[in-house]
């Protein structure tokens, strides 16, 4: 569940919520032979691309809220555009992204929390390095405790129940059908059948969803929008609570993870972005970026389009950072430098890639985004795992360098010993003998230094159309792999 099995309920307060918006985010691995059927799949199966041109999904996928596409447009600087807006399903550079539009309401059951919930809609993305990221949006009740609507984050992100708490959980869909007893088959059994036919899992664990050994567990990420009542006091503790999914604890009372005023006080001043307090707070997390606000009407509408696009957009791109390199950095300690040289380049390619095309330290020149999405690079620790990436890049040149001519040395070694050999005898010792007819019984009369000079000529032919079969399948081959790895 966190950090301490029980909190201090004391120091929470009774708020309700007039309007509570989640989106739940996850990352899985894509076969390198299927990503293009899968998107060809998802277009089957009733998802449509989303295109920023058009202005006709602003309102579909969204409930009753509603997304600016001139406003997402303008948000980001034109370099990023491509890369998260694409122009069709076909360009496999950008962040694709396909949406189904769900409507539907369901019902979770679990130790202290029973409500229902609406999906409105559920996207897949197909990115670039092979990693696919699911998100799905819902819509809680009005007037939910603020404390319900915490643990209905908690659990329902957990996809695969760790936890004995966690067990209890149950997702309706219809009266007379059975429940699922976790999200993870809710999803694949519910929302999209065919996921798991694409999903890479050859070298992870049995049990592992999505396939990521170098990412932390099976939670999905939270992106909240979460509307008070016009008189509720936000404090600190209440943000707190909100970044963690802080709902119940073990007795089913309000549940704070942390018993420290002190120590809750330091976490928020790093993490929260409080430039329209005391109405509207930002707050990022390991677990959950969260918009805690009471304002009403107009600007509440505009809110919450920020979080479904801007603001749902930049966090998507830097999780998507944080998840590419964290690749990297695996695909690095799996490479043994002395046997793998086809997977060393290939690796140096992909990092090289990642840096020009993907990287952008910068992503919109507005003031907020600039200020706000600084507090989620830094609690991503983007900056130290590109460092760390870089660094990998540094030592992959040089140990290939190192290896490069060792290789070139040993070639070297084996031209200069024909060379000298043939420069010693005359190539044309027995060059002349091999035009025309060959006179094969004459052959039987070579001296020992004529059969040492045929040979010398014979086996450096072959071995040179040898070298020059390898490099050019080589070439071929490398070049191949390099864009299937990447894309």
């Amino acid at each position: 569940m966190a950090e301490i099995e029980k909190g201090n309920p004391e120091m929470a307060q009774d708020l309700t919520t007039r309007k509570a918006n989640l989106q739940f985010i996850f990352p899985f691995l894509l076969q390198e032979e299927k990503i293009e059927g899968f998107a060809e799949k998802l277009l089957e199966k009733g998802f449509v691309f989303f295109d920023l041109e058009n202005m006709e999904q602003e309102n579909r996928f969204y409930g009753s809220d509603s997304v600016s596409h001139r406003s997402m447009e303008k948000y980001f600087m034109p370099n990023i555009e491509p890369i998260v807006f694409p122009a069709t399903y076909k360009k496999r550079e950008g962040l694709r992204r396909f949406t189904k539009k769900i409507n539907q309401k369901f019902t979770l059951s679990s130790t202290f929390l029973t409500t229902d919930f609406t999906i409105d809609s559920f996207d897949i993305f197909i990115c670039p390095f092979h990693i696919g990221l699911m998100n799905i949006r819902v819509t809680l009740p009005k007037g939910m405790d603020y404390s319900a609507v915490l643990a209905f984050g908690d659990i329902f992100r957990v996809l695969e129940p760790i936890a004995q708490d966690e067990e209890s959980t149950k997702i309706f869909c219809s009266d007379d059908s059975a429940p699922y007893t976790n999200v993870k088959k809710f999803v694949f059994n519910e929302l999209l059948t065919v996921l798991k036919d694409y999903i890479e899992s050859e070298s992870s664990h049995e049990t592992y969803f999505g396939s990521l050994p170098f990412f932390v567990d099976e939670r999905m990420y939270v992106i909240g929008h979460i509307v008070l009542e016009e008189d509720s006091n936000i404090r600190e503790i209440d943000l707190y609570r909100a970044v963690g999914m802080n709902g119940f604890d073990s007795q089913g009372l309000p549940f704070i993870g942390a018993k420290n005023p002190d120590y809750i006080k330091r976490y928020c001043q790093e993490n929260v972005y409080d430039r329209w307090g005391d109405e509207t707070y930002y707050i990022v997390g390991d677990d959950a970026f969260i918009c805690v606000t009471k304002v009403r009407d107009e600007l509440e509408q505009q809110l919450a389009g920020q979080m479904y696009g801007e603001h749902f957009y930049s966090l998507l791109l830097f999780y998507y950072y944080k998840i590419v390199l964290l690749e990297l950095t695996h695909e690095n300690s799996q490479i043994n430098i002395e046997k793998d040289q086809s997977d060393t380049e290939l690796l140096i390619v992909m990092i090289t890639e990642f840096s020009a095309k993907y990287y952008f330290p910068q992503i919109n020149s507005t003031s907020t985004g600039q200020e706000l999405f600084e507090l989620i690079r830094k609690n991503f620790k983007i900056e130290d795992l590109y460092r760390d990436v870089k660094e990998t890049l540094s030592d992959l040149y040089q140990n290939q360098d190192k290896l490069s001519g060792k290789r070139s040395g040993y070639l070297l070694e084996v031209l200069t010993i024909y060379s000298t050999i043939s420069g010693i005898f005359g190539m044309n010792l027995v060059t002349d003998q091999l035009k025309g007819n060959i006179p094969w019984a004459k052959m039987n009369q070579f001296s020992i230094y004529e059969y040492l000079a045929l040979f010398v000529t014979i086996s450096g032919v072959a071995v040179s159309l040898s070298l020059g079969f390898v490099f050019v399948r080589s070439w071929l081959k490398e070049r191949h792999s390099r864009r299937k790895r990447i894309y």
